[in-house]
Order: structure tokens, then sequence, then C-alpha cells
């Protein structure tokens, strides 16, 4: 029977899945609960994980919970519907939320789970569903010093890095979002960019190029190229709808604080039009077929041979 402590997980999607496969093969008694993809919880049953019928059951046989879902509607259900977590969970019970959520919704859940005895900490994730598979991933940790410091040793099973924000539960919710904000608002910026190359004439390829030879190169950009330039839409699996969806997150945080929002509001606007256009379920490289429409140019990496 292992030491450590046992694990559930609710959402093994993209992430999850690879978050659950590393936690498992690393020695930690891992269940998981089904929601969307048969093909992920089998695979992680195959590596040694076990299934719990539903975030209730899971409640009552674990010690912490770690939640990958959407966003904070999801947290929330999760949480409160009839078998959910809260009917099940015990005090002591720690959850996890790797969600990217509203940092106003988590500081309020970590309100009111406190009464009841329960831990919650924020910790969101960056990088790829490939830096997952490889445990590879960057998380953001909110939360009690000593507490992140307790589930560390999990935490470092699917991240190579580990931030804690120094601030309280909802912190690093906010620092995701703050996160987001760049990475999208570049895809934004370099959407553009590519449209207009395509505009005066050059090929996409020439401008990666010349970004590949500047300091304003990086892997963010370079994966978001590779649709224009290469046709690969995969190259960043982030869908244009959850990139909107936290963008909207990042604004009513804003504007909570009375912050100015000269960048996010352009950047939520591309993918609001996007949304509209129909492309919620294309990925984050993609956004670039947004601005192609609206000049009137043709879409898709098939036209720049």
């Amino acid at each position: 029977m292992s030491s450590k402590p046992a694990v559930g997980f609710i959402g093994v999607g993209l992430m999850g899945k690879g978050m659950a496969k590393n936690a498992v093969e690393k020695g930690y008694p891992v269940t998981v609960v089904a929601h969307r993809k048969r093909e992920a919880v089998d695979d992680l049953i195959s590596r040694g994980a076990t299934e719990a019928a539903g975030a209730k059951e899971l409640a009552k046989k674990v010690d912490v919970i770690v939640l990958c879902v959407t966003g904070a509607p999801q947290v929330e259900e999760t949480l409160r519907k009839p078998d959910g977590i809260l009917a099940g969970a015990r005090k002591g019970l720690t959850i996890i939320d790797s969600s990217t959520s509203d940092p106003e919704v988590t500081e309020r859940l970590h309100n009111e789970l406190a009464e009841r005895g329960i831990n919650l900490l924020d910790a969101p994730l960056s990088r790829t569903p490939a830096h997952a598979w490889e445990g590879e991933l960057t998380t953001f940790v909110g939360g009690p010093a000593e507490l992140v410091e307790t589930w560390r040793p999990l935490l470092s099973t699917w991240a190579s890095v580990i931030i804690p924000t120094g601030g309280a539960v909802g912190s690093a919710h906010a620092l995701k979002l703050i996160n987001n904000l760049i990475s999208v608002g570049y895809a934004a910026l370099w959407s553009e960019c590519y449209a207009m190359m395509d505009k005066v004439g050059l090929k996409p390829q020439v401008l990666r190029e010349l970004i590949a030879n500047t300091g304003m190169n990086c892997g963010n950009f370079q994966n978001f190229s590779k649709y224009i330039c290469d046709g690969d839409p995969n190259a960043h699996q982030f869908s244009l709808s959850n990139c909107h969806k936290d963008m909207i997150y990042y604004n009513r945080l804003a504007n909570k604080h009375n912050a100015a929002t000269l960048m996010s509001a352009s950047t939520l606007e591309v993918l609001k039009i996007g949304i509209n256009m129909g492309f919620g379920e294309r990925n984050i490289p993609e956004a670039v077929d947004i601005v192609l429409r609206l000049n009137g140019q043709k879409e898709g990496p098939a036209t720049r041979d």
C-alpha cells in the first residue's frame, strides 16, 4: 500500500490526462472520474489508476481532489451538484483547482469551504498538453505557504516549475489571467501581422524568419506560426472559445479593480468576432483566419503555397 496521499482527478481532458498519468506513474494512488472522453479514463486505468462513479464517491475516498475543468461554472457545478464533491467531502479534504477560473469565485469558494474544514488551493497551469504529458508544466499556486509546501511533491509530478504567488487563494487565478492576456494578446497581434503580410504580397514564412532572428522570438510565437506557415492548427491546442472565456474573466477582474483595459479590450473584441464567425472550437493559431476574413482575404494556410 502506498504511503502517499490518495489523489482524485476530475477533468482528464487535454491537460488533466497527462497530469493524472504522471501522478499515477510516480507512485500516487490515483482515482479518476469519467467526464466526456472514456478513452482517457481507460488509458489511466491501464496505467494503475482506479475509477469512481462520481464526484461524491471520489470525495469520500481521497485526500486531495485535483480539478481540471473549463472554468468557474464547471467548478461550482462539480462542487455543488447533488452527487458532487460537497455531498461526500469530509473535514481535511484539500481541493486543488488547476482550472483557469474567475478569481472572485475562487475567493468566495475558499471562504465557504474553509468553514467546512476543507482546504482550497488555486493552481492553474501554463504550457501545453504535450508538456502536461511530459510532466513539464508550469503552475502558479495561491494560498498559505505551508499548504503549498504540503502539496508541492504532488504538484511536481506534472509541473517542473512551481511558482507560489505569495498571495491568498484566488491570486494564482488572477496571475493566470494576466499570463493569458499576454499569450492571447500576442495571438491577436500576430494575426493582424500575418494578415498584413498577405496584403502586401509577402509569404508568412518571411515574417516567421524575421521574428526568429529577433528578441521577440519565443516558443509561443513559433507554435502560433505553424498554422499559417505550415498548416498545423494543433501546434497549440487551446480553443478560441476558451481564450474568449479567459479574457472575459480578465476584464471582469480589471473592472473590479478599476484598471485600464486598453489591450485586453481589443483582444476580447477579436475573440468575440471570431466566436460570432463560428470559430469557437478552432485553436488559437487559427485566430489569423478571423483577421483574414475581416479583410476579405482567403483564409487558411493552403492558400499560401
